[in-house]
């Protein structure tokens, strides 16, 4: 007789996260750094809800995250070797701002390409985030999940009333977490490979 395989506890929780996401929801949920938004990146009325609940102009590109290097090698073909080992060594999670592929496979909404057609990704290690976007099979929209313009919450006991309101769903893993997170370092590389950090 085989053995049942154990399942991670916060499974059930990330099945329902992959179906509201699948359903055009935005998902309020733990992220490898600050509590965050969540959308299909390419179901263009769920990402710009995400732009609705946080008051943000459509003109400021959100990031997305991928869960494995596949994904982020199709929509950042050219990333350089520097950008995977940065990737690599960091201590700390790092997004990275390079030129979007024009023939990427995902028809990713326009807001998410900033305006030297550059895009925002960043390759999460988290289990809980890997899983979720596995299950939906392309990458998600993702932002901090506060109103423009106010401190990004790094406990979920932080995060104000009126987002909580307005997503389809919250997650409940993490939620007892007190430890404070950190938003990510943030590395902008250009079409010449050369680079900048943004936000140490």
């Amino acid at each position: 007789m085989s053995r049942k395989k154990a399942h991670a506890p916060w499974q059930e929780d990330a099945l329902r996260a992959i179906a509201c996401l699948k359903n055009g929801g935005v998902l309020l949920h733990a992220t490898d750094t600050v509590w965050g938004l969540a959308a299909d990146a390419t179901n263009a009325a769920a990402v710009e809800r995400i732009y609705q609940i946080k008051e943000r102009s459509l003109d400021q590109p959100l990031l997305m995250l991928a869960s494995n290097s596949r994904m982020v090698e199709l929509l950042q073909p050219q990333l350089p070797e520097e950008a995977w080992e940065l990737m690599e060594v960091s201590d700390r999670p790092v997004t990275v701002i390079a030129p979007f592929a024009a023939s990427c496979r995902y028809a990713i909404h326009p807001s998410l390409i900033n305006e030297t057609g550059a895009c925002a990704v960043r390759l999460v290690e988290d289990p809980y985030c890997q899983f979720i976007i596995e299950g939906l099979g392309k990458p998600i929209a993702s932002t901090s999940a506060n109103k423009s313009g106010a401190p990004s919450p790094t406990i979920f006991q932080q995060i104000q009333p009126s987002i909580k309101s307005e997503v389809d769903f919250m997650g409940s893993y993490g939620q007892e977490n007190k430890a404070p997170t950190a938003p990510s370092m943030l590395v902008e590389f250009d079409v010449n490979n050369r680079f900048r950090i943004i936000r140490p």
